[in-house]
């Protein structure tokens, strides 16, 4: 030991002496000896090394034990003198404390002087010590607590050590000393620690809320009679401080600690005279509360908002509305009178509070509300007086009226400004709560006030609002359509007004920005004057007048010039005056006054300031293009201006924290709306021609190269005019130009490299060069650095790659490859020199902060910790103890460095030229991550290597080192490059010393976490390096593990446990099945897979949910870039995860013994949800596992006592996330499988079942609308007695439900009798259906005759429900999978039980048929006796496949369909029955359907469906084409036509189809040759090579082909009208065809004027626009559309008068009058046709609509005569429709009721007269009602009624037969009248319309004036019209008498038609 050692030790010693005078010297003695420089060398030598702390050396901690003693001995000496002494003694006392505490201050200071020597939990124990003993604590409590304050909780070391237990203690001590009576602490300074101890308890511990809820809920409730506002303050800001912390567990405590102590807060804020900063935390906590209750602005409970009481909640936001009222008008108040100028603006948080109260209490329907409220904050709230003082009562208005009297052009501007700012908030961020009829009179106070604004201040606020309602009409634009016109008004005065001011400066930039809102929401026309702007000096180039004009380019075309027309496709650009594309680009580059000031030292403006990053080339390179619109759109991409417009990231993250809680809230009540971001909008290039004009895109690189060399000429390193950020931001210009160029394909990369704008980027990235070589001389000098950070974070700017689109990628690589290689070595070198000059300076203030000794020490454990846990806490003082302060630029003797100590990671730790490293470091490496770019002039690995050689001398003690080292290790392993395994190395080894240094400092924990994510993700994509990659790895997992271990052990808080669920997140994405991804927890092995459904049980409920959130991670493979991109995960992982989720989820819903019992509403609920989410996620992504994970939903209702209206909330939101459209059909497509799951679980029953999820109220509703599916599992569970208990509730015999439930009873049942194997289940299973088969052949049940009988009257349904078992995952080994195992996905999920193989399936029906009928062979044998049955059989596969919404289900649906067919084609030599015509043709058409359906992108899925109807058109393509190919030539247009368009780049797929087609084309052209030569050509392209060859050989047999007999040949292809997109390819040639034969037209032409009804032109014209209407509206008909366009484009303008004015004959008509001289058959002729092309549509209810309706018509008589008529006629329809006749005769009656309400209708005006837009519904419900108003006598019409209830097209074609047919019938004339009547008035209705525009019509009846104000009619609605006078007018009239019969109605009518006829074919000239 040293002398001066040795001295201090005998001091120390003396210092226990009993006499008081020498413990007094000895005491002095000690001051001097520790202020000696001597003394506290050695002491700091001793406490440094470990070496020396564990030998018997003198220590700073050994002499603080010392002074301990020696102060408890004093203390005692004190506490043991007599109590009543004199003034005198008193005073001598109170000198000694202050003495004995002055002392103790005094060398914590001097040991701590040079960073934290004292052991933190000796010190702090002390302290306690002191101040829980009431003498000690009366004596030094003041002291001892400003030692704590100042020198304890101000320092981060300190900080992060402290336990939680000792956290906790300190809590409750300073807490207990401010409630408690004891005066001897100032409360200031109590408040002031408990705000510091709430912060740090927050921070780095949990596990506390009880005692603070307590604690604020007494300490603040009496806060009104607290004397100093100070202490207040301290109080209400560690109120918030908690409440944030708090928030996301405790969410009901924090709403009832709220409405506790909203009242006494709100008294403060009144009523007290706060300070601003008090101010400013009451408005804090408002906030807060508001955000608590009432999450993103909810307001009810049904939304997701919560109130412990909702009436004084509500009263509440009265009173609170009300305050800040006031508050408002008096800061308005005291703005009048004050003197000089002060800023009129209230606060941004003020006004935010205002707005969300106003939100919450304005009414929807925006009527004024006038109140009587209790003012509760003045109300007395101590405990004792519940009642106290009487309630002040006051009158309140609130609404939009209120607002709008607080705007009104007379108040001032201190009272106007405030409301303009609250409207403003409130309209940004609810634009759905203002309502419709509000726009206007808003709009309109606004515009006044944008008027009269003259010289106040008010002016920008008033933009600023209008700009927010702009946004709010172009939100919600449905509001606005009743007002239109009057907004319309509005906005054009409001528009010129906004013109005006671009001229003021100071309300330029808002007036742009508000004509920038009011183009996009297209609210008027655009004028000129708006171009003038951006063609003059009106304004200069700005952010906001960029965006303006981007904004006015992308909403309309450009101006050819100022002075003339539009710009259009034929204008010659560059010649003449300057055009305005040339004038924009002009005023851009400001070339004006760049001439004028050439010998100028300024830079032009444009690069003198910072605009959104591209924006400028974005809107440049589409000026210089003929369509700009097209360019600026394809530029900008998706998004539009979004992309361009720069977040404040400032603003953003201020909020974040406050907004994730919110979002947080509404995913546990299950309110959050579901994400879209999975939908995106594609914008590609492939179909977008842009064409450059030269001389435009000349004069643009002129200019640019015009500003880089005036640039270039006036810069220089010492000129202040012209900054460095100049030549970064004219760099980035020219490259951005060249990059629009190459985006949009008008240069190669390659091209623009050699540009001259590239080389003179790259001469001014030179200068750039120079500038970073001077910045090594003047490091020193003021402003250097923080200039160099400027520019870094410009040039970092460049080269992210932040936004996904490919003009940014290709700008940045064009950036970086105008970088010379010296330039970044350069910088590399500054970077290193400034590290290197920020430790010598960091070290200048701390003596001897580490030792050589030390240093070697640390690193060789750093060495040594592969084999240690990172994280192992050792003994003693940590390994930071002798790593010095963490505090290095901040004077150590400034103690005010708190309250609280900063994290390192704060930026105020850093200087100028720290963050300039930072900068510099973050854009190195962005470079460096630019591998793959080809062309580069540095050499990426070189500067890589020089970064990772700045991490060899890097100190993590050090603030500088640690925020380097972190953003290297997020920088570095960027997305697109992969580091080597050296370079992971390098990067990785200072995490061990680290995570050692900072394991207990939370925020360093989770931000090493973080930073470690990009590490992982680019191990992802190394998987072809894996055992390079192993012992990095290694390293990763290592860290990872030593976290979770922490989390474990409850060492680490809720934002550690966030950030490591991001990791394991991370390891998930890059090794999904967890080949590697295995951490080490102790001794335990656990895949990360495993780890991640753990957290489900943590403590903390952020924690839970995040889990909860993200489980999905486990079922899917998917990348963080792509999420889109999801692959599910094999089987065995899928069912293991969901085992692991659902177990942990369950294991959480424990909740925790130590809860305190007010805590329990919170946990039960916030365990709820987690439970609920985490299945619900399940459910969501894992198909295979949606069953159990629903019946999981269901049991946790039973079991965890879940509520109602939570579980429909996860059920609503789960159902529409799997694109249901209801709950109900959601859980019924289960049900089957629920039922089951329920009935097997002991002690369930069925009355339990919780049907109430199915929103049925009573049992009884259960089971009338589920009986079929719980009897079935009833009888096979031998149950009768819950049969019979059913059968009671539903008041039925219990025989009749067996019955009605037969054919689902005998599929539990006969496959068991089928199937063979000697399996021990088989067998049980066998001999359970053969017991319950007995039962049910018992007499005292169905019996057997009831059984046979049932059997043969449902056999199609038996089979249908059959078939609906076929699961072929249960096959066994024995069974094999017979013909589908092609088909099936390891993934294909289990369907509703029962389920069985074909192979069993196969067996069954064999079994039925043998059981059946001796005599035939087969099933299909028997069903074709009746072969309605197969038809219904299909029919009901297809209507199940339709309903289908699982992708899977509907796979394993056309598996049913291809096995059923699949035996139909075994039997179809046979006939069928005669039904094989129809049976071929249904199966073609609904495998076409069903591959024209399918989705662009195939999955896994529909891939294999896809692949599957293929196979199945193949089978059916070869037997057709083997028995009856009269069967395939009528449809091989469509097959072929259909499959053509899907040959694709999908190799399997187009593999596939081309077989088919060359089976069809090649292999069978002896058979099909007519069919063949018929056929639209193939495509020009090599696939089809062969196929195009034989088509051409055949068609041009006979010789070459004339232009006549090539259309002739397009027009005798039927056109499928379901199918029109079959034609396309017979488009595109007939295109070509017209544009190769021009010179045949002009005879074709001739003809048409001769005589066009014969013109083969006129009927192409005609063909082309009937397929346009057909394309219209299907879906992919755009194609269509753009080919027949092509088509007419080729043959010229046409004759409107010939096209219009010929009346097309039609076809179907004209031959039923040709075949029938009778009017019934015709009708009878012409409603079988088209029922017959229904049975082929795309829709199921088609379908079924036409078998019904079919049905009906062949069972009448007059359908039985039809058919004897017409079968002579040799009509393939007649084979088609064979399977539907019927022996039974049907008699159509209707009821008198019916025919009334109908009869009623008709005497509607309504019904007559359509709305616009509605002629579907108007026409289905005008035939319906005629239908049904016992008028119409024709059995055929009448049974056509199911297909005018789904098919328009129908309804326009029998229309005019069903007037007839009323007429015919009319023996009285009231019908006459009535039609009559009514379709004059339609006409009359069309003529005031059409004429409204032009000739005001006067209204001189109410009838009349409802009919005018109905709108245009819609031109199909007329068409209809026209065509049933048109009908009338043809037919004959059957008796003299009654020649007026038909003739009435047209006569009517005729004198309107007169008058509209014009305007009607006008309307309707080209359709």
């Amino acid at each position: 030991m040293s002398l001066v050692l040795h001295e201090l030790l005998v001091c120390c010693r003396a210092l226990e002496n009993d006499k008081a005078t020498e413990r007094k010297k000895e005491a002095d003695r000690f001051r001097q000896l520790i202020r000696s420089p001597d003394t506290v060398e050695e002491l700091d030598r001793t406490s440094g090394t470990r070496a020396a702390k564990s030998s018997k050396q003198l220590t700073w901690n050994a002499v603080f034990r010392f002074l301990q003693k020696y102060l408890q001995k004093e203390t005692e000496l004190l506490q043991s003198g007599k109590a009543n002494v004199s003034a005198t003694t008193q005073a001598n006392r109170q000198k000694k404390m202050q003495e004995i505490s002055s002392l103790v201050k005094y060398f914590i200071r001097c040991a701590n002087k040079r960073g934290p020597r004292l052991n933190c939990g000796e010190l702090l124990n002390h302290v306690m010590e002191v101040l829980q003993s009431s003498f000690s604590c009366s004596a030094y409590g003041e002291d001892y607590s400003s030692i704590l304050l100042k020198n304890i909780l101000s320092v981060r070391k300190y900080w992060c050590d402290i336990t939680k237990q000792q956290w906790h203690n300190l809590l409750d001590l300073y807490c207990g000393l401010f409630t408690g009576s004891s005066k001897a602490i100032n409360r200031v300074l109590v408040s002031r620690i408990i705000h510091t101890v709430v912060k740090g308890c927050c921070l780095q511990t949990e596990g506390f809320s009880h005692t603070l809820f307590s604690f604020f809920s007494r300490a603040l409730l009496n806060a009104r009679q607290e004397r100093h506002l100070a202490v207040v303050e301290h109080l209400i800001s560690a109120l918030n401080v908690f409440l944030r912390s708090a928030a996301m567990n405790c969410r009901i405590r924090v709403c009832r600690l709220g409405e506790e102590l909203l009242p006494s807060v709100l008294y403060v804020w009144t009523q007290m005279r706060p300070s601003t900063t008090l101010k400013e935390e009451i408005v804090e906590f408002f906030n807060l509360q508001l955000c608590v209750h009432h999450p993103k602005g909810s307001k009810t409970q049904d939304t997701g908002a919560y109130a412990e009481d909702w009436v004084k909640w509500q009263s509440l936001l009265y009173n609170l509305y009300d305050a800040l009222v006031s508050e408002i008008s008096q800061i308005g108040s005291r703005g009048k009178y004050a003197t000089g100028s002060r800023h009129i603006a209230v606060k941004e948080n003020l006004m935010e509070l205002t707005a969300e109260i106003c939100h919450q209490l304005f009414s929807e329907d925006c009527n004024l509300q006038i109140l009587e409220v209790t003012q509760a904050h003045l109300r007395a709230t101590q405990r004792g007086s519940p009642h106290g003082t009487p309630s002040k009562r006051r009158r309140i208005e609130l609404g939009w009226e209120v607002l709008r009297d607080h705007l009104q052009p007379h108040h001032s501007d201190f009272d106007i400004i405030p409301w303009l700012q609250i409207t403003s908030v409130l309209t940004s961020k609810y634009p759905s709560m203002v309502p419709g009829q509000e726009l206007v009179p808003l709009l309109s106070v606004l515009c006044q006030l944008l008027g009269e604004q003259r010289r106040g201040d008010r002016g920008p606020y008033v933009l600023r609002c209008l700009r927010e309602v702009a946004r709010c009409q172009a939100t919600h634009p449905e509001r606005a359509q009743s007002y239109r016109a009057e907004l319309g008004r509005l906005w054009g005065r409001v528009w010129v007004l906004a013109l005006r001011g671009v001229s003021s400066p100071q309300t330029e930039a808002l007036s742009l920005a508000l004509l920038s809102t009011i183009l996009q929401g297209a609210f008027i026309p655009i004028d000129r004057e708006l171009w003038k702007l951006f063609s003059g000096s009106a304004c200069k180039p700005s952010d906001a007048a960029a965006l303006c004009l981007a904004q006015a380019l992308l909403k309309c075309s450009v101006l050819k010039s100022l002075g003339t027309g539009w710009d259009h496709a034929g204008a010659v650009e560059g010649v003449g005056p300057p055009s305005l594309k040339e004038n924009i680009m002009s005023w851009l580059l400001m070339k004006e006054q760049s001439e004028e000031a050439e010998e100028s030292s300024r830079p032009h403006p444009i690069i003198c300031r910072d605009f959104p990053h591209n924006l400028i080339p974005r809107i440049l390179v589409p000026l210089t293009l003929k369509d700009t619109r097209a360019g600026i759109m394809f530029l900008l991409g998706a998004k539009g201006l979004e992309n361009a417009v720069m977040q404040d990231q400032a603003q953003v993250e201020v909020k974040g924290a406050l907004s994730e809680i919110e979002s947080m809230y509404l995913q546990f009540s299950f309110d959050e709306m579901p994400s879209n971001l999975m939908v995106k909008v594609m914008v590609s290039s492939a179909g977008t021609q842009l064409t450059v004009v030269p001389s435009l895109k000349h004069k643009l690189e002129q200019g640019l190269l015009s500003v880089a060399d005036h640039l270039l000429n006036c810069y220089s390193p010492d000129s202040q005019s012209t900054p460095p950020e100049c030549l970064v931001r004219c760099s980035s210009l020219l490259t951005g130009v060249l990059a629009g160029y190459v985006s949009t394909g008008l240069l190669t990369e390659e091209e623009a490299c050699h540009s001259q704008l590239f080389l003179k980027a790259k001469a001014l990235v030179q200068d750039f060069s120079e500038y970073i070589s001077n910045v090594k001389v003047k490091m020193a000098e003021d402003g250097t650095m923080t200039t160099l950070r400027s520019v870094m974070r410009l040039c970092t700017q460049c080269v992210k790659r932040g936004v996904k689109d490919s003009m940014s990628s290709v700008s940045c690589n064009l950036f970086m490859k105008i970088f010379p290689a010296r330039l970044l070595t350069e910088l590399a070198e500054i970077c290193k020199l400034l590290l290197n000059s920020s430790c010598k300076r960091g070290s200048v203030g701390i003596e001897e902060e580490t030792t050589d000794e030390d240093w070697d020490m640390t690193r060789t454990q750093a060495d040594q910790q592969e084999d240690i846990d990172l994280f192992d806490d050792g003994d003693g003082p940590q390994t930071s103890t002798s790593k010095g302060t963490h505090r290095q630029n901040v004077d150590p003797n400034d103690t005010q460095c708190g309250p609280d100590a900063k994290s390192l990671l704060a930026e105020e730790h850093l200087a100028q030229q720290d963050l300039a490293i930072l900068a510099g470091l973050e854009f190195l490496s962005l470079c460096v991550s630019a591998e793959f770019i080809h062309g580069l002039s540095f050499k990426p690995v070189e500067i890589r290597r020089k970064l990772l050689l700045l991490l060899e001398q890097i100190d993590c003690t050090k603030p500088l080192h640690l925020n380097m080292y972190l953003v290297l290790l997020k920088k570095l392993p960027a997305e697109d490059t992969s580091l080597a395994a050296e370079d992971f190395d390098s990067l990785l080894r200072p995490l061990a010393d680290l995570c050692s240094l900072y394991r207990q400092d939370q925020e360093i924990c989770a931000a090493v976490l973080l930073g470690l994510l990009p590490s992982i993700r680019s191990l992802g994509r190394t998987q072809d390096q894996q055992n390079d990659m192993r012992h990095v790895q290694g390293a990763l997992l290592q860290v990872v593990s030593g976290f979770c271990i922490l989390g474990r052990t409850g060492k680490c808080t809720a934002i550690v446990k966030v950030a490591l669920i991001h990791c394991l997140l991370a390891l998930l994405e890059a090794d999904p099945c967890c080949k590697w991804a295995v951490l080490t927890l102790r001794e335990e092995e656990l895949p990360v897979s495993v780890i991640l459904p753990s957290h489900l049980s943590d403590s903390h409920h952020h924690v839970r949910m995040l889990a909860a959130m993200t489980v999905e991670r486990l079922f899917l493979e998917m990348t963080p870039d792509s999420l889109e991109k999801r692959k599910m995960l094999p089987l065995k992982c899928q069912q293991t995860a969901f085992e692991n989720v659902y177990l942990k989820a369950q294991e959480g819903m424990r909740v925790q013994k130590n809860s305190s019992p007010e805590d329990l509403s919170d946990e039960t609920f916030n365990r709820k949800a987690t439970l609920l989410k985490s299945v619900s996620v399940v459910l969501c992504c894992s198909p295979v596992c949606e069953k159990q994970s629903l019946f999981a939903l269901f049991q946790s209702y039973k079991e965890n006592n879940i509520e109602e209206p939570l579980i429909k909330k996860v059920l609503g939101s789960v159902s529409r996330a799997l694109g249901y459209r209801s709950v109900e059909g959601f859980v019924s497509s289960h049900l089957d499988y629920l039922v089951a799951e329920w009935l097997g679980q002991h002690g369930y029953t069925l009355e339990s079942f919780p049907y109430t999820l199915l929103n049925h109220a009573t049992l009884k509703d259960f089971y009338s609308s589920s009986y079929q599916v719980l009897i079935p599992h009833l009888v096979f569970l031998d149950d009768f007695k819950q049969v019979k208990s059913i059968s009671t509730h539903l008041g039925k015999d219990w025989k009749k439900l067996l019955a009605n439930c037969f054919p689902k009873i005998m599929v539990n049942i006969l496959p068991y009798f089928a199937v063979s194997g000697q399996d021990a289940q088989v067998a049980q299973q066998r001999e359970k259906a053969h017991r319950v088969y007995d039962l049910l052949k018992d007499s005292n049940c169905l019996g057997k005759p009831q059984i046979d009988s049932l059997i043969h009257s449902n056999l199609s349904d038996i089979v249908v429900e059959l078939l609906m078992t076929l699961y072929e995952g249960a096959a066994t080994e024995e069974g094999g999978r017979g013909d589908l195992r092609r088909f099936i996905g390891e993934l294909d999920p289990a369907p509703n039980p029962p389920y069985f193989s074909s192979y069993v399936i196969k067996a069954t029906l064999d079994y039925l048929s043998s059981c059946h009928s001796a005599n035939l062979k087969s099933l299909v044998a028997i069903l074709s006796k009746t072969p309605i049955s197969i038809q219904r059989i299909l029919l009901a596969v297809c209507q199940k496949a339709a309903e289908m919404i699982n992708a899977y289900e509907r796979h394993r649906i056309l598996l049913m369909y291809h096995l059923f067919v699949s035996l139909l084609l075994k039997e179809v030599k046979d006939g069928l029955g005669g039904a094989w015509a129809f049976v071929l043709r249904d199966i073609i058409y609904t495998l076409i359907h069903h591959i024209n359906s399918r989705p662009a992108q195939l999955d896994e899925v529909s891939g294999r469906s896809f692949s599957l109807c293929c196979d199945l058109l193949t089978s059916v393509c070869r037997t057709a084409v083997q028995f009856c190919d009269d069967a395939v030539e009528s449809h091989l247009q469509v097959i072929v036509g259909t499959l053509t368009a899907q040959v694709t780049n999908q190799l399997a797929i187009s593999q596939q189809v081309l077989s088919l087609l060359k089976f069809l084309v090649v292999e069978s052209q002896d058979k099909l040759k007519s069919a063949i030569q018929k056929l639209e050509p193939f495509p020009d392209r090599p696939e089809f090579r062969e196929l195009r060859a034989v088509q051409h050989t055949l068609k041009y047999s006979t010789g070459k082909f004339t232009l006549r007999q090539e259309i002739a040949h397009f027009l005798s292809v039927a056109s499928c009208d379901s199918l029109p997109l079959t034609r396309l390819e017979g488009l595109k040639d007939l295109r070509r065809q017209l544009h190769n034969n021009k010179s045949q037209i002009r005879p074709l032409l001739r003809e048409c004027l001769v005589d066009p009804a014969e013109s083969v032109l006129v009927l192409l014209v005609l063909n082309l626009l009937q397929l346009c209407k057909l394309a219209a509206n299907h879906p992919g008909g755009r194609d269509i559309l753009e080919a027949a366009g092509s088509c007419l484009g080729e043959l010229g303008p046409v004759d409107f008068s010939t096209i219009t004015l010929l009346h097309g004959k039609d076809q179907l008509s004209a031959r039923a009058v040709s075949l029938f001289p009778q009017v019934e058959p015709q009708w009878l002729y012409i409603i079988l046709n088209c029922i017959n092309n229904a049975l082929t549509h795309h829709c199921i209810e088609v379908r079924q609509a036409a078998v019904q309706s079919l049905k009906g018509i062949l069972a009448t008589q007059a359908g039985a005569d039809f058919w004897e008529i017409h079968k002579d006629n040799r009509d393939p329809m007649l084979a088609y429709l064979n399977p539907f006749r019927s022996t039974k005769k049907k008699v159509v009656g209707m009821s008198e009721e019916v025919s009334l309400v109908a009869r009623e209708r008709l005497e509607s005006q309504d019904l007559w007269v359509p709305e616009a837009g509605g002629h579907k519904v108007w026409l289905k419900t005008l035939c319906m009602v005629l239908l049904d108003s016992g008028g119409v006598r024709s059995e055929a019409l009448l049974l056509s009624r199911p297909m005018c209830l789904v098919k328009t097209d129908f309804c326009q074609r029998v229309l005019p037969l069903i007037i007839h047919d009323i007429l015919l019938g009319d023996s009285d004339g009231s019908w006459r009248k009535l039609l009559s009547t009514h379709i004059q008035d339609f006409f009359t209705s069309r003529a005031r319309a059409s004429s409204r525009s032009t000739t005001p019509l006067p209204s001189d009846s109410a009838g009349e004036s409802d009919i005018s104000n109905q709108g245009p009619l819609d031109k199909a609605s007329l068409r209809t019209m026209l065509s049933v006078i048109n009908y009338l007018r043809q037919q004959q009239r059957p008796l003299e008498s009654d020649s007026n019969l038909c003739g009435t109605v047209f006569d009517a009518v005729v004198l309107v038609l007169v008058t509209c006829v014009v305007r009607c074919l006008m309307l309707l000239c080209w359709f």
